[in-house]
């Protein structure tokens, strides 16, 4: 009753066809152009500022639990304007330093020459791997941003845009947004 089974197992994995994982996926598809493709199609799903900003809609919320599932349903709803917000203070803040602007300029323009061509650079008679030449130019960027006060302005950045999601999420009336194609994923009926 119990037959042998021959199956041929023989051939060869091909570590180059797998698929990649994680951080190197996500890094395949930002030097594929797909980064900017990505961030336009979540700016294309902006919802206009009128409603974003109308200040009869803005009311306290009755308890926690509809606090909850209007924070979730906003932003939801409001992604693409939130970061239009987290952009426009990262704007105004480089803007206002200039100090930092120029650090972050100085520090594309010294990429964009180690990745230019074949750069060689010695020092004494070692003659440094483009690894090492790139660990230079990483030491150099963070100095000059740390000099610049890029923490300072990368704290007040995030510390402003957190602080202006969850006001505007937390107290903007998510009842007045259209329904939403999932009516089961933000129920705006409050048991009792």
């Amino acid at each position: 009753m119990a037959d042998n089974v021959n199956i041929d197992l023989s051939g060869e994995i091909n570590a180059s066809t797998t698929e990649k994982k994680g951080f190197q996926k996500l890094l395949q598809h930002v030097r594929s152009g797909a980064a900017p493709a990505l961030v336009l199609g979540l700016l294309s799903s902006r919802r206009p500022w009128t409603q974003f900003i109308a200040t009869e809609n803005f009311k306290a919320p009755a308890s926690i639990p509809r606090l909850s599932r209007r924070f979730y349903r906003n932003v939801e709803y409001f992604q693409a304007n939130y970061l239009m917000v987290f952009l426009g203070l990262f704007a105004y803040c480089l803007i206002t330093s200039p100090l930092l602007l120029i650090a972050i300029v100085a520090s594309f323009f010294g990429y964009r020459k180690l990745t230019s061509g074949p750069n060689t650079w010695k020092i004494g008679s070692w003659e440094l791997t483009k690894t090492q030449q790139y660990a230079i130019c990483a030491g150099a960027s963070m100095v000059l941003c740390w000099l610049a006060g890029a923490g300072a302005v990368l704290f007040w950045v995030l510390g402003a845009t957190v602080t202006v999601v969850a006001l505007h999420a937390s107290f903007f009336d998510a009842e007045v947004l259209p329904p939403s194609d999932d009516p089961e994923q933000f129920p705006m009926i409050e048991q009792v």
